[in-house]
């Protein structure tokens, strides 16, 4: 769920983004085809990215997600319109139902020569609960062996299901029931290498909700007297602008409350402009807005940070490496992250009388860091590249023996290579759920 950050009343209304006193004549009667697509096409126009091009006339022969459809760029697969009051127009994902994310892989020892490899549980999640865990492998689907052929048609009808049977590796059966939606909570460690005091970090999400516990988690960092610091993202698909605000200024050297944090490019009508730590922090997707005086104390001011990734990498996580970048030395081990390097803001009718129920999350801004720099739409590629499919099972988040870690506490011993090594490499993923689309959301207030 989001807070609307912007209303759109009808063709040139813009006084919640533009601050603009205009007043348009509210439609009467049912609610038309016309006047939703007629609305989508208005304000498409005016904070659309790639705005220039787009027709001067709604087409009202098509329903509003068909008529989007043709307004989106071909290479933009970000920009989102849905019914909030219809779930049929909203997309279900595994890890906020089930509490669980897996890869089905090529395993010719396996039954039907494919192997299910759990990758996340939610800790207290139906997954957890019915006693599944990360590394754990699964054969069947509901009583099908997995084949590189029916893989995702098996896991689709069981994302559309309420319950499902997994037969693992070991051959033991276990049930799994849909419950509800879930987040991983924010989880650390101590290490040591190199006679240094190692703090670990996983960070699932950029939530709102999980900033005490992010100021908490660094707090405890700081306390223990950590000298490095590893960053687990591999499977952080973003979240909250606000929380990535929070999470940098942690981490940063040399930052205050006015120290800019990032840079928004828009089109030519919003233009582009800088915005500070305390800006984006003051305006949370949801809860209380985090101050910056209460994360100070918190701060590591490290003079470089190791940072996990993989391909499941994206949008405020990218964001977050790209704009530490400006202030500490990144160190990325894993795989090139996905790609997302642009934001949204939310569009929805905010009038009194209430018409439309439809909410509008155009891409609008290009992202850049406090230097400017930006422009990774083919993902940011880390200097040391590794596969944690390619040492099985998987390990615990934390376990200094899981490859992404290891690589990084041998780098600070100064036991691990200079130049990125050649790892082994997984097997072929036939199949992978897609990620929780976490949109990153611009404040009102930017723009």
């Amino acid at each position: 769920m989001r807070i609307p950050r912007c209303s759109w009343l009808g063709l040139l209304v813009l006084a919640a983004c533009q601050k603009k006193d205009i007043v348009a004549p509210v439609p009467t009667g049912p609610v038309t085809q016309a006047e939703v697509n007629k609305w989508v096409l208005d304000s498409m126009r005016y904070y659309y990215l790639w705005n220039d091009g787009l027709p001067g006339k709604a087409d009202t022969t098509l329903s509003p997600l068909n008529w989007f459809a043709t307004l989106r760029r071909s290479d933009d697969p970000f920009s989102l319109l849905y019914n909030s009051t219809d779930p049929s127009t909203l997309q279900r994902y595994f890890l906020y139902t089930y509490g669980i994310d897996f890869s089905v892989i090529s395993w010719p020892a396996a039954p039907g020569g494919a192997l299910g490899v759990i990758k996340q549980v939610v800790p207290g999640g139906a997954a957890a609960m019915a006693g599944l865990q990360r590394g754990q492998m699964f054969t069947h689907i509901n009583g099908t062996a997995l084949t590189t052929s029916n893989a995702a048609a098996l896991s689709d009808a069981w994302l559309g299901g309420t319950q499902v049977t997994l037969k693992r590796a070991d051959s033991t059966t276990v049930d799994v029931y849909l419950a509800g939606n879930y987040e991983y909570p924010v989880y650390h460690t101590l290490l040591q290498s190199g006679g240094k005091k190692v703090g670990y970090v996983f960070y699932d999400a950029f939530n709102d909700d999980l900033n005490n516990s992010l100021v908490a988690t660094f707090s405890d960092l700081k306390t223990a007297g950590v000298q490095e610091l590893v960053l687990d993202l591999r499977y952080n698909t973003g979240g909250s602008l606000s929380a990535a605000a929070v999470l940098t200024a942690l981490i940063a050297p040399n930052v205050n409350a006015n120290t800019n944090f990032l840079q928004l490019s828009g089109n030519g009508h919003l233009g582009t402009r800088s915005s500070s730590f305390a800006n984006i922090m003051a305006y949370p997707e949801r809860g209380q807005a985090p101050v910056f005086s209460n994360v100070q104390p918190a701060q590591l001011a490290l003079p470089r940070v190791f940072i996990l990734t993989t391909h499941k990498t994206i949008s405020a996580a990218e964001l977050t490496i790209n704009c530490l970048k400006a202030y500490t030395q990144v160190i990325q081990i894993g795989e090139t992250t996905y790609g997302k390097d642009k934001a949204a803001i939310v569009i929805t009718d905010q009038r009194s009388v209430k018409r439309l129920n439809w909410v509008l999350e155009p891409l609008t801004y290009r992202l850049l860091n406090a230097k400017g720099s930006g422009g990774y739409t083919a993902g940011i590629a880390p200097q040391y590249v590794l596969d944690e499919m390619g040492s099985l099972p998987l390990r615990a988040f934390g376990d200094p023996a899981d490859p992404l870690l290891a690589k990084a506490l041998g780098l600070i011993s100064g036991n691990g290579r200079s130049g990125s090594p050649a790892t082994p490499q997984g097997p072929p993923a036939i199949y992978t759920p897609s990620a929780p689309h976490t949109q990153l959301i611009v404040p009102a207030r930017e723009h």
